[in-house]
């Protein structure tokens, strides 16, 4: 079973607590976070080390008082040699809950910053073309020349300046 599938599991099992009305979420973020430590990372890829100390060094780095459904989650994943996928089935969920919420993420990227009137009718253009709510992240790349590239899941929708350009190149060499 690939490491995918494995985090998967996990993140519907957590998914459905959450759904149960278990607030899980910011445990999980922490220990994620605390699981990318490059230091933390390397000793949880390490066989030599136990489980017990795998586990007490990923809650002692979350900090703070850590949810016993979370605590059980790392200790298990120990034991099991699969803790490094914590930041892995933390993104799961969290995609899930956005899902779930009827939320969708839209990463988009533009050649120069755009203004808050701008992202706002961006937004609402795209809420009304997804039917859901539309969260924006938006990134700067200047060699896509003008435009946007808007990424909503696996869907790619490229206006960019460059794509245009090169079919018109194309187009004229055919």
């Amino acid at each position: 079973m690939s490491t995918s599938q494995i985090s998967r599991r996990y993140a519907r099992a957590l998914f459905d607590l959450i759904q149960e009305g278990t607030d899980l979420r910011e445990d999980l973020a922490s220990v994620a976070s605390a699981a990318s430590e490059a230091q933390v990372a390397a000793l949880l890829d390490s066989p030599e080390y136990p489980a017990a100390l795998k586990q007490t060094v990923i809650i002692k780095s979350a900090g703070g008082e850590i949810s016993a459904e979370v605590v059980r989650l790392v200790g298990m994943l120990a034991e099991r040699n699969k803790a490094v996928l914590l930041p892995e089935i933390a993104t799961l969920v969290e995609e899930m809950i956005h899902e779930a919420e009827s939320e969708l993420e839209a990463e988009v990227t533009v050649a120069a910053p755009i203004d808050e009137a701008m992202q706002g009718k961006l937004s609402k253009a795209l809420e009304t073309s997804t039917g859901k709510k539309v969260r924006l992240s938006i990134s700067e790349d200047k060699t896509i020349l003008g435009g946007m590239v808007v990424r909503i899941g696996d869907r790619k929708i490229d206006y960019s300046l460059r794509t245009k350009l090169t079919g018109l190149g194309r187009a004229l060499a055919s």
